[in-house]
């Protein structure tokens, strides 16, 4: 570790992102033990929940003894958990890391949540309570589609970015639009914050992706849900159901839950509910390539095989270094 001496003389901030099934956790938790200072912050919107373990391919317990973990399982199925929340608590473990001259890792795939980090969180409207009960009732009788056709004749942009399964985003672009008169996708331009390589709050950033060619990543994406089910994603989904996830707007949208429910409801096969979230989690993963992408202060590693992580890692501690 000699080639680290000097890493720890000021606060350092590292982000790995990527979509889902990149390897983009391993490489993190490989890099923390590397650093032998780093504490990680998980910048997955589903990991904070304490109930959702098998689904969200969450750290396990080996992992969460080798280093310190945060923001993993850390509310309850019944609540909710915002950007908003995130970002105030993201903000504080990072000067609680850094108070002790670690390094903080933040490593998800919830691009919000790591673009509320870099730039800043947008400020809309209060949620209108009101509102939020007629729009879903609407979706309970006509269906996320209807609620997706209004949100496409006011905001169409905004339309075209989020999927109309995503019942809670619509609402909310909806509501800023009746709310402001003015579209939310034209309001998050204000968002686009520049972003420094110093940041007051985060310290030295270093801001990497993991990229895999489009065909490996699927198949990472079908062995993964098929470990999953081994693992016990169907007893997982049952357990949830009776804890009320299917109440929570936040929480149900948890890739697994709808497919397995009704697979547990008996209106689809085991097999169809498992090719359906193996398409789902595919196009989840298209929908967090095309929100990174975005983000072009982020340099990208192309990987093609497992080992391509072990010299990733190397080639992450030498940049830091």
């Amino acid at each position: 570790m000699n080639n680290c001496a000097n890493i720890f003389e000021e606060n350092k901030t590292i982000f790995i992102v990527g979509p889902t099934a990149s390897g983009k956790s391993d490489i993190a938790h490989r890099l923390a033990i590397k650093l032998n200072r780093a504490e990680i912050i998980s910048a997955d919107s589903m990991q904070v929940y304490k109930q959702i373990d098998v689904l969200t391919a969450k750290p396990s317990k080996e992992m969460l003894r080798e280093i310190p973990y945060h923001l993993v399982g850390i509310k309850d199925i019944q609540e909710n958990y915002s950007a908003r929340d995130f970002h105030d608590d993201a903000l504080r473990c990072i000067t609680e890391i850094h108070s002790r001259k670690n390094i903080a890792i933040v490593v998800g795939g919830t691009g919000l949540y790591v673009r509320s980090l870099l730039r800043g969180i947008f400020e809309g409207p209060a949620a209108e309570k009101s509102f939020r009960e007629e729009m879903n009732a609407i979706a309970n009788e006509k269906g996320s589609e209807a609620l997706h056709t209004m949100l496409m004749q006011c905001d169409p942009v905004a339309a075209g970015s989020i999927p109309h399964q995503n019942v809670r985003r619509v609402i909310r672009a909806l509501e800023v639009f009746y709310t402001t008169g003015k579209k939310i996708s034209e309001l998050q331009i204000e968002w686009n914050r520049p972003v420094a390589n110093i940041h007051p709050h985060l310290g030295r950033l270093y801001l990497w992706g993991i990229y895999w060619p489009r065909s490996l990543l699927y198949d990472r994406i079908n062995r993964r849900v098929d470990d999953m089910i081994e693992q016990g994603a169907v007893d997982e989904v049952k357990r949830l159901i009776t804890y009320g996830i299917l109440n929570n707007p936040t929480a149900s949208q948890a890739l697994g839950i709808h497919a397995l429910s009704d697979y547990i409801k008996e209106t689809l096969s085991l097999q169809t509910a498992v090719n359906l979230l193996k398409q789902n989690t595919r196009r989840f993963a298209k929908r967090q390539l095309t929100w990174f992408g975005r983000e072009d202060l982020f340099e990208w590693f192309v990987l093609y095989n497992e080992s391509s992580k072990l010299r990733i890692t190397d080639l992450m501690l030498n940049n830091i270094a």
